[in-house]
């Protein structure tokens, strides 16, 4: 190849490498890397023989117990067994094959494979020797499946296992297997190495003899490396060097690995664990105990067990060691923990004038506290025994430090005792803060003695130069105007400025509790108090939003990094502020801004220290910031950040409804019980801790629910319809991974589906039309009843008139006529009395004619049109009356008389206010309605006027028209005429007995 080729060949490699995921940093040792352990009480089951990490994210392990899978959150047993089978459940290999499926050896012989949850088994039947496990699996370039036994190398065509060892090429007993990223497959026996070349069809020698014991394992550059006792070194030729390639998203574990960094790391040294850098490795390193540079196994470390027993790196760049007891997992982190040789607490961080980073301890436990330079490996002042509560660097480099009762001042190095105020050795004063202001006075805060200050190496109280709090303050801080502010626990700071002295409390905005920390952050004073962050805006306090609420809860350290960023170390851990975030802050202290967060996940050593001594943070000269946790102490390099971890997939493992639980993939119906659970979780096994959740389910939430931690919903009582389920994971709130949608599907019951409730509906609407129906004939009953009594009435009147009145005035008038016969022709008072009794004959006749009125009940069909048309010969008045429309329906008696009424009064009306030349009348006999127009060519009027007018007429015909439940309409303008409409209800206006024929 020529040797540009081979260049830019490397050149692609070294890119494709540098891409992945950073594994574990080569510049930290093994004590430094961010551990975790996982024994019987979190569930983890001891002894895993190997492990593997599927496609979908699932880390798998195979023991003595059977096989196990894990999350991150929980441990589960996963069933290969049939019910009822008494076989063992014990297992051996475990194998993630490209595509998902896992692969598992079964101790008493056969194997298993699992694909998306459904186990399928093979034994003798399928091919495999019978009560012989199988030692491991492999896939070649070609995507077939190999596996290994005691008795020959077997190979499965899709259904059924083939013994290929005759035909393989290797005539000895497969050692291990190998796939390297060139797609070739190898093999190891305890003679020589054999290779497997994509889409050949035999092994063959390479040509490596007699170098046993050897492991074979590959470079993540892409390149086959071999380990023998005499050294590590990559296999010669172009299989020893670099290979572009993807990063697996499938793992297997081994004895020996490189993880993604090049570290070399490994099970098989005498330590049971050992870690190499990877420029420590050279041909001429074993990776063993007594290689130069080598980690090895420590009780320090904190592992489950020494008995290792396997090792594998995940897809996330992180090892996984299983031990007889647990499991170990290492991966580097932004925080790195200070590892002392005994267990330390409470530091006091300061550095010197030379860069000399140094922290005294105050535990005050059998064992003396000592004062320890920080390289940064905690190393020991020789010499210094005491308690150290407080440490300060002052202008000249030298450092002060405080203990109880006892005080220190720092030159090079070597530390000489101050003599402090009366009493206050004697009865082992705390020196809780220390500080120099800009007019050169040094500061001292004795805990329950108050504040001093030195001056001419005298100590003077603070009451000689202001009126100070009589208590001791917590916390002093020099701003870089020289200014002195204290504060106080009582939650109030007091500032002095040369000898004004200035109080602020809750009137100035401090409302959160006692002061825990004061800075200086670009030119602005941020106090910690127990209940939040504050800003000082030059008169008063203002309070820095938390997202989420609590993140800035006791703040007892703030500084700002070299590139502009600010860290604040609390109750909740490390909180970083970008520089564009802090600048918001700056701004509107009220508008929340993004922060990251780093927790124990991180490497912090846990919440901050929230007791003395102090500062709890330190921001050294060479860029390093050092925080001191209620578990440890801790530093970080913010120059080299590591990307925020990727959120993990989200898997639903089931949804239950009662007792009915739906397996993923299974349709999700509910009928009867509709109260629905849904368990999720992330495939985070690395690092679960720092995740939060939330879900949705479309059709019921409007918006993702926030769950936090937990990986369950609950739902009650949905209503029927069809519902879409998902769940999301996060580390920071910003990235989510999605999980594969939900169906839910709801059932409606009987009552609930649209035809029943059409049905209802319907029902109900004839409810209430019959009702209305019942109502109208209720109605028209009474208003006949009304009718008929008004009837009955005018005959009774009638009647009474008749045999009354009339009889009486007829006797009457025959008196007259007998005393006017007896009277002379020629006598003047009979001509009189024959006047008056003419007179009183008209009179009888005309109420002879009233009382026919009353009594006439009209019952001839045409005697409405007859009597309107009578209208006409009564008034020196045009009157047309046109030919009635519809079907001729016999009329109520009553109904004539009122409506001949009111058609009269319309044409008087008419003749007497309109002056028209002419009036027209129309009857309508409609199904439901008899209705009646008078129109004339009068001058009309004005209907709004007229209505509030004295025009009686026009009332008293609405009023007829009401007493028969008709309803009366004028229309008219000036000059336009008038227009007359009487529409009465059927049921009122056509007699019961309905004999139609046509108009």
């Amino acid at each position: 190849m020529p040797f540009v080729c081979r260049f830019a060949f490397f050149i692609v490699a070294l890119v494709c490498w540098s891409a992945t995921v950073r594994a574990t940093d080569p510049q930290r040792t093994l004590a430094q890397l961010h551990h975790t352990a996982l024994r019987g009480e979190d569930g983890a089951p001891g002894g895993a023989t190997h492990m593997a990490q599927t496609e979908d994210g699932w880390l798998w392990l195979s023991t003595r117990m059977g096989l196990y899978r894990y999350d991150g959150f929980m441990f589960e047993k996963i069933d290969l067994l049939p019910p009822g089978d008494n076989g063992t459940e014990a297992t051996w290999a475990v194998y993630a094959a490209p595509g998902g499926d896992l692969w598992v050896s079964r101790a008493d012989g056969g194997a298993a494979r699992v694909r998306h949850g459904d186990v399928m088994l093979y034994g003798a039947a399928e091919g495999l020797p019978d009560h012989m496990a199988i030692d491991g699996f492999a896939s070649d370039g070609e995507g077939r499946l190999w596996a290994s036994t005691e008795t020959g190398l077997y190979r499965f065509d899709g259904t059924r296992w083939n013994d290929v060892s005759a035909a393989s090429g290797i005539p000895d007993e497969v050692g291990e297997f190998l796939e390297d990223a060139r797609g070739n497959l190898w093999v190891a026996t305890t003679k020589a190495i054999y290779v497997l070349r994509k889409g050949a069809a035999r092994f063959e020698d390479i040509g490596i003899k007699n170098v046993s014991p050897e492991h074979l394992f590959n470079h993540p550059d892409g390149s086959v490396w071999l380990r023998t006792d005499t050294g590590v070194r990559p296999l010669p030729n172009e299989w020893g060097r670099p290979f572009p390639h993807a990063a697996p998203r499938r793992a297997n574990s081994s004895t020996t690995v490189f993880d993604r960094d090049g570290n070399l790391w490994t099970v098989a040294c005498q330590a049971n664990l050992c870690r190499m850098a990877g420029k420590d490795v050279n041909a001429g390193t074993s990776g063993e105990v007594g290689d130069p540079g080598v980690q090895e196994y420590s009780e320090n470390l904190g592992m489950t067990s020494p008995a290792t027993m396997s090792l594998m790196e995940d897809r996330d760049g992180h090892i996984w060691v299983s031990t007889k007891v647990g499991l170990d997992t290492f991966r580097d982190s932004w925080m790195s923990r200070v590892r002392f040789p005994r267990l330390e607490v409470y530091f006091a961080l300061v550095e010197d004038g030379q860069g000399r980073t140094w922290t005294g301890t105050a535990a005050r436990a059998a064992n003396p506290d000592r004062l320890w330079q920080l390289t940064p490996a905690p190393v020991p002042l020789p010499g210094f025994v005491g308690t150290v509560n407080s440490a300060f660097r002052d202008v000249d480099g030298n450092v002060w430090l405080g203990g109880s009762g006892k005080l220190w001042h720092m030159r090079d190095g070597v530390p000489a005792r101050v003599a402090l105020p009366a009493d206050v050795e004697a009865r082992g004063t705390i020196v809780q803060a220390i500080a120099r202001d800009g007019a050169g006075r040094l500061w001292i805060s004795l805990r329950l003695r108050g504040l001093y200050m030195q001056v001419d190496q005298r100590w003077m109280p603070a009451s000689t130069v202001a009126a100070f709090p009589p208590l001791a303050p917590a916390t002093i801080h020099i701003d870089p105007a020289g200014r002195a502010w204290f504060g106080y626990l009582d939650g109030t700071i007091a500032m002095l400025d040369g000898t004004t002295l200035r109080r602020f409390g809750a009137a100035e905005g401090l409302r959160q509790g006692p002061i825990v920390s004061i800075a200086t952050i670009r030119g602005s004073i941020v106090v910690g108090s127990e209940r939040g962050l504050t800003i000082f805006d030059g008169e008063r306090f203002r309070q820095v939003a938390a997202q989420p609420a609590g993140r800035l809860d006791s703040i007892a350290g703030i500084v700002q990094s070299q590139d502009g960023c600010v860290w604040a170390y609390g109750i909740a851990g490390v909180v970083r502020f970008s520089q564009e975030a802090w600048a918001a802050v700056l701004r509107d202290p009220s508008a929340p801004v993004a922060t990251r967060l780093l927790t124990m996940e991180d490497g912090a050593p846990g919440p901050v220290q929230l007791v003395r001594p102090l500062p709890t943070v330190l921001a050294a000269s060479d860029g390093r910031l050092w925080f001191a946790g209620s578990q440890g102490l801790a530093w970080l390099d913010p120059r080299r950040q590591p990307p925020s971890p990727s959120p993990p997939p989200v898997v639903i493992r089931w949804a239950a409804a009662g007792g009915t639980v739906f397996q993923p993939g299974a349709p999700v119906k509910l009928r009867e019980n509709r109260d629905l659970r849904v368990a999720y979780t992330a495939l985070a096994p690395s690092q679960p801790r720092g995740l939060v959740f939330r879900y949705r389910l479309e059709g019921s939430d409007l918006a993702y629910q926030d769950a936090g931690p937990r990986r369950e919903a609950i739902y009650t009582d949905l209503p029927p319809g069809q519902y879409t389920f998902h769940a999301e994971a996060s580390y920071d709130g910003t990235h989510w991974s999605h999980s594969d949608s939900l169906a839910v599907t709801v059932a409606p019951r009987l009552f609930e589906r649209t035809g029943f409730k059409v049905l209802c509906a319907v029902f109900l609407a004839a409810l209430i039309w019959l009702a209305h129906r019942w109502r109208v004939r209720l109605l028209t009953r009474r208003l006949r009843w009304r009718l008929d009594e008004r009837h009955r009435e005018r005959e009774r009147i009638a009647r009474e008139l008749h045999d009354t009145l009339l009889q009486g005035v007829q006797g009457l008038i025959l008196r007259f006529q007998a005393f006017a016969d007896a009277l002379a022709k020629e006598d003047r008072h009979r001509a009189a009395l024959e006047r008056t009794i003419e007179r009183a004959e008209a009179l009888l006749v005309e109420g002879r004619d009233r009382v026919k009125g009353l009594r006439d009940r009209a019952v001839d069909e045409g005697s409405l049109e007859q009597r309107l048309a009578t209208l006409g010969e009564d008034m020196d008045l045009p009157l047309h009356l046109s030919p009635p429309s519809g079907r001729r329906r016999p009329l109520n008696p009553v109904v004539v008389d009122e409506v001949h009424a009111i058609v009269r009064e319309a044409v008087l009306n008419a003749a007497k206010h309109g002056r028209a030349s002419s009036v027209r009348v129309t009857v309508e006999y409609a199904f439901r309605y008899l209705q009646i127009w008078v129109r004339d060519d009068g001058d009309g009027f004005d209907t709004a006027t007229v209505a509030g007018g004295n025009h009686f007429g026009l009332v008293g015909m609405r009023e007829r028209a009401a007493r028969i439940g008709g309803h009366l309409r004028v229309v008219s303008m000036p000059h336009k005429g008038v227009a007359v409409r009487l529409r009465i209800p059927g049921r009122v206006a056509f007699a019961r007995r309905q004999q139609t024929k046509p108009a």
